[in-house]
């Protein structure tokens, strides 16, 4: 005997609440649809951005492209605006590409295929297509989106002075150099003399012996130093060492030395820092009373500075050295005399 069955009202609502579910989740699913309008905008050499029209339901997307002919698919996933850039792109290449759409109740197939050739536009020094940067006489690149200013000649400004210029005195001698921005960088600096010499006899190590201010990254450093010998290399040379007065850190060397056929020798070299040009820099160094003028004469100081592109400024320096008349009393240039008793 065949059985009969027979839905209750309950039965009713449950097979009603299973067909409305169905129906539900599939008119989500129909709701995650491909993206159209597939197309590219800002095309170059390496880059182009991958666009098409916003789906309403989507959460997210993912697009593949590949070179055509390729046997792979290269994927981007979790893209969230309707836009993705591309880079690393072979230049004058063609691809082809294709988006698809991600809901909550699954994704989309995958779009129509677009296709786009990648420009083949001449490189500037900057690696920009069609780039406006260009290789300046220091042989870097600048302009264009690189924002860096061209050098220009390699000028620095220089002065040396002496505290006194009286013969035999032992004095102070100061030398600054300055530099203007974009200038090339300075390698080594060479300052000596025709006559008078450094009383070096009695330095020890850690003796201080004069000061330096040093200004450099166009003003981003600013440190005082003070000048301390470093360690006695001869009798007649003798190396300083800059100690910063807020650390104490070494900031640089440099050497003094008596030359052999007379005069003094100042040598100092710039460490290599990855940049031949500068931001603007000076440097004030002063050394205290270790100078000892020539007799009567006139002395000349000169400057050989040299870039590290190899250019060569030299200047010169001349000074006057005098003997002033000591007066009776000591005084120098004095009115004081012997009078005929025989007293000053």
């Amino acid at each position: 005997m065949g059985k009969n069955f027979t839905l209750g009202v309950n039965g009713i609502f449950v097979l009603f609440f299973l067909v409305f579910l169905t129906s539900s989740t599939l008119v989500k699913a129909q709701n995650c649809i491909k993206p159209a309008n597939p197309h590219i905008s800002n095309l170059s050499n390496f880059t182009v951005i991958l666009n098409w029209d916003s789906v309403y339901a989507a959460n997210h997307y993912r697009i593949r492209y590949q070179e055509i002919g390729a046997s792979t698919w290269i994927n981007k996933n979790n893209i969230i605006p309707a836009h993705k850039k591309l880079v690393n792109l072979t230049q004058n290449t063609t691809y082809q590409w294709q988006v698809r759409s991600y809901c909550s109740a699954g994704n989309s197939g995958w779009s129509i295929a677009d296709t786009f050739q990648t420009t083949n536009f001449p490189l500037d020094c900057d690696g920009v297509p069609n780039g406006s940067a260009w290789i300046d006489s220091c042989g870097n690149c600048v302009g264009g989106n690189t924002f860096a200013f061209p050098c220009i000649p390699f000028s620095p400004s220089v002065a040396i002075s002496l505290a006194s210029s009286v013969c035999n005195d032992t004095t102070s001698v100061t030398f600054i150099t300055s530099q203007n921005p974009n200038e090339p960088d300075i390698s080594s600096v060479v300052f000596s003399s025709d006559s008078g010499y450094f009383v070096l006899t009695g330095l020890a190590t850690n003796d201080t012996v004069g000061s330096s201010d040093i200004m450099a990254g166009g003003g981003l450093i600013n440190v005082n130093t003070t000048l301390l010998v470093d360690f006695i290399i001869s009798p007649f040379k003798v190396s300083i060492k800059a100690i910063d007065n807020s650390n104490g850190q070494i900031y640089g060397t440099f050497t003094i030395e008596n030359s052999v056929g007379g005069g003094v020798l100042i040598v100092a070299t710039a460490p290599p820092d990855n940049n031949n040009v500068t931001s603007g820099n000076s440097q004030t160094i002063v050394l205290n009373n270790l100078f000892v003028n020539p007799s009567p004469t006139n002395i000349t100081f000169t400057s050989n500075i040299i870039s590290e592109l190899g250019d060569v400024d030299i200047q010169t320096f001349p000074f006057t050295i005098v003997c002033l008349m000591v007066d009776c009393n000591g005084d120098p240039n004095g009115t004081a005399w012997i009078d005929s008793c025989g007293n000053c």
